[in-house]
């Protein structure tokens, strides 16, 4: 893994030497204002409050340097609150200017498994280059060259949001992958492409992925304006989740189609969300068969937006555009179930902060699957200071019995983290 990492940051290096060999000479991540990687460049300006002579910064004696340090534990109530996971993360990472024109981030993580935690008997400790990229101005062009994410569609893992892997139910972060992007600013408008060489695919360690290496590539094309926001997407993708052919007991993940649309509407306090994605060649399994079909994703959500109150409401939905009777769902275990034309999702959740204090709290329910699963969490963070966060979260998990995620019934888990910040 560590040989392949290097080879992709080279990769990212020599994209940065090629660039800057045709830009001005300036010295690498010195300029501490860029410390917001949300931030486009064409929202830097002369004018931003970050050059006031009033704003005051708290200068730290390494500024160039960011560096995270969590601790976290997780323990399982239904087996007398054994420890599940017992792991410290490092995490070292420097951002800034390259050139006039130019940003950067790299951000590398070390993870160490302690012997309770449950990856220590496959693995004691994991280096992993978790941000590496580039990013260049040019008049109306942005070019993004590195390991990043890259989040389509207005929904957080509604149907067009789908380029980068996440976790999995119980860990839903996004996973960086390597790409090489470029945007076209328009007056109201812009056109954004990446492209993937080598896209990362989820699969069980247990499993033999059988799978070519695909190009990934997409398009997306976005229109604002007063009040909503509105794009549309083109791509060739693949799947994040390898799936399992019930036939051999093989997984693959051979690439889709996708042409999507999504769009925003603001009403007050209120959020209007939806995203509609066409698949084509989707992989799917029939008694006896491994096939390709085509299926229709639509998620639909309201974000409330009450002082320091936030309601999230949405609904997801999967249908299969062909169906038989015979279609089959592989479960966590590897087991087919009967799978259902219409795959419904929901989701609803409530976050704020407790008076003026520094404690926040959240609660969330997830239905998945036509109910075939329920789960349930809730969180509670505390921010001791500028440089001390402490969170505690707890998750149940309801699921039905001969159905795709009866693994999971009962599932229950308590984690804490406790993180530093430099």
């Amino acid at each position: 893994m560590l040989n392949s990492v290097l080879r992709q940051f080279i990769f990212v290096i020599f994209g940065f030497a090629f660039i800057t060999s045709v830009a001005a000479d300036d010295s690498f991540f010195d300029d501490d204002v860029f410390d917001d990687s949300e931030v486009e460049f064409d929202e830097w300006s002369d004018d931003s409050d970050i050059f006031g002579e009033d704003n005051t910064i708290e200068e730290k004696g390494l500024s160039w340097l960011d560096l995270g340090v969590t601790q976290k534990w997780g323990f399982n109530p239904a087996s007398d609150y054994s420890t599940t996971k017992e792991r410290t993360e490092l995490i070292i990472g420097t951002s800034g200017s390259v050139s006039d024109s130019g940003y950067g981030e790299v951000e590398i993580k070390a993870t160490k498994y302690w012997p309770s935690d449950s990856n220590y008997s496959t693995e004691k400790s994991d280096l992993e280059v978790e941000k590496a990229f580039l990013q260049f101005s040019f008049d109306d062009w942005s070019t993004k060259i590195g390991k990043y994410t890259i989040g389509w569609g207005e929904l957080e893992g509604g149907a067009l949001d789908v380029v980068n892997p996440s976790g999995g139910l119980t860990d839903p972060s996004m996973i960086p992958q390597w790409f090489l992007g470029a945007t076209r600013y328009f007056d109201h408008s812009d056109l954004s492409f990446f492209y993937n060489t080598n896209p990362k695919v989820n699969k069980s360690k247990l499993l033999i992925l059988k799978n070519d290496t695909y190009d990934e590539f997409g398009m997306r094309y976005g229109i604002s304006s007063e009040g909503s926001d509105m794009a549309f997407y083109l791509g060739q993708l693949v799947p994040n989740d390898a799936l399992i052919n019930l036939t051999d007991g093989v997984v693959y993940a051979t690439p889709y189609q996708l042409l999507g649309f999504g769009m925003n509407k603001a009403f007050d306090d209120y959020l209007l969300k939806f995203d509609v994605a066409y698949k084509n060649n989707i992989q799917h399994n029939r008694t006896g068969q491994f096939i390709k079909v085509d299926r229709l994703d639509w998620s639909l959500a309201f974000d409330v937006q009450n002082n320091d109150r936030q309601w999230l409401i949405s609904i997801n939905s999967q249908y299969l555009m062909d169906y038989a009777s015979d279609y089959l769902t592989p479960s966590i275990l590897g087991v087919g179930v009967s799978a259902k034309r219409n795959n419904m999702s929901y989701m609803l959740s409530v976050s704020d902060k407790f008076g003026d204090s520094d404690w926040k709290w959240g609660l969330s329910n997830v239905i998945s699957s036509n109910n075939d699963l329920n789960l349930s969490s809730a969180t509670l963070d505390w921010d001791i200071n500028d440089q001390w966060q402490a969170s505690f979260s707890g998750t149940y998990i309801d699921a039905k019995d001969d159905r795709a995620y009866a693994a999971l019934d009962d599932y229950q888990r308590l984690n804490l983290e406790i993180k530093y910040q430099y």
